[in-house]
């Protein structure tokens, strides 16, 4: 009788145990269920983190902007100073030779170890020379889409003795455009009106992809972001593939992806303002017959910009605004046509347009979210 009047307490101990085990596990799957998930995805340097950083910025979480950033952004300057120098170099030369001896103070670096780089007061002002010679700002204004330099950096040289000044702080405007290339996967949490946003951010050059498949699983929206600034420049990778057609091509392989069957897609066509400074200097249409691998978007019937036309003008307005067209045309047509996708133009480096498109795109989101657990907004 003892025997089995054990076994009955041992077995209730074990039934109560396992109704516990499943009132937690239902009452995690319920919490699990009210997280909204986003994936952000995009090619190399399309301004996916900078939108993850405005975000940030809009939705409470807040970074420390101090001590990390302001070695990320001295580094930066000079790392890129130096690859705009040996452009000049190669392109057109410096025009005031009294500057060769700022030069060499800065290519100097070079033979020393980077982690012993001093980013001293002298080395600002140098920069800052270099940066007013006619000869640097004809390569930056001509030849900027041929150098593997980030699009930023000017706003960063036009600053560049305020940042090497001995008590640096970083502004927003710095904090936002410092760029610290993406690896591997990074998940931050925001509370958007009580709805908890699970935010993944992705590196987008090539060899960082295959890290995205094992977060493909219950996402509910894909947040694509192609960059319209880059219709005229090459990856780092590929010296030969021009960056928006990579992001074209990277569209076509995820919006069409079965992983993706049940998420619904926004499109960001970002940094609207790079593109819309650069369409009267470079071409968004180029037809060389006698070197055809230097064409580009020859099936853009316009209307183009003039070289040079003034911003503003109706020449440029109607340019600027059939570019974008034809850009955002371009890559939606990737799509089999089976989703509806929201497509929004974005300057990730403007607080109020990121606050704006994603108040836009929330109830999109959300409608999204609920719609996985069988309930409708």
């Amino acid at each position: 009788m003892g025997n089995c009047a054990g076994g009955s307490a041992e077995v209730r101990a074990a039934k109560k145990r396992n109704a516990q085990i499943n009132k937690k596990t239902m009452a995690d799957a319920a919490v699990e269920k009210k997280k909204v998930k986003l994936l952000l995805l995009g090619a190399g340097e399309s301004g996916k983190s900078t939108l993850l950083k405005q975000m940030k910025l809009l939705y409470g979480v807040k970074d420390n902007m101090n001590e990390p950033k302001v070695h990320a952004i001295r580094l930066n300057v000079v790392t890129n100073m130096m690859k705009l120098c040996e452009a000049t170099d190669s392109f057109v030369s410096i025009a005031d030779k009294s500057l060769d001896e700022d030069r060499e103070k800065l290519m100097a670096l070079n033979a020393i170890p980077q982690e012993d780089w001093k980013f001293t007061k002298e080395i600002g002002a140098s920069m800052a020379r270099l940066w007013n010679d006619e000869g640097v700002r004809e390569t930056w204004d001509k030849f900027q889409n041929k150098i593997q330099v980030p699009e930023n950096l000017s706003y960063f040289l036009d600053e560049v003795e305020r940042i090497f000044s001995k008590n640096y702080k970083p502004n927003m405007g710095d904090w936002l455009r410092v760029r610290v290339r993406s690896s591997g996967v990074y998940e931050e949490v925001l509370y958007l009106d009580g709805v908890e946003f699970h935010i993944w951010d992705v590196g987008g050059q090539r060899n960082e992809r295959r890290k995205w498949f094992h977060i493909f699983d219950k996402v509910h929206v894909v947040i694509f972001v192609a960059a319209i600034s880059e219709y005229d420049q090459v990856l780092y990778e590929d010296m030969n593939a021009n960056r928006f057609v990579e992001a074209m091509e990277l569209f076509d392989k995820i919006v069409n992806d079965p992983a993706f069957s049940k998420a619904g897609f926004i499109l960001f066509l970002n940094k609207s303002d790079l593109y819309r400074a650069k369409i009267n200097k470079s071409r968004i249409r180029v037809e060389n017959a006698e070197n055809p691998k230097d064409n580009r978007f020859t099936d853009f019937k316009g209307p183009y910009c003039p070289m040079g036309e003034p911003v503003g003008t109706d020449a440029f307005e109607a340019a600027h605004d059939a570019g974008i067209k034809y850009m955002r045309d371009k890559i939606l047509s990737k799509s089999d046509g089976s989703k509806i996708i929201h497509a929004h133009i974005t300057n990730a480096t403007d607080t109020q347009n990121v606050d704006r498109v994603f108040t836009a795109c929330k109830a999109i989101i959300l409608q999204r979210a609920l719609a996985s657990i069988g309930l409708k907004i």
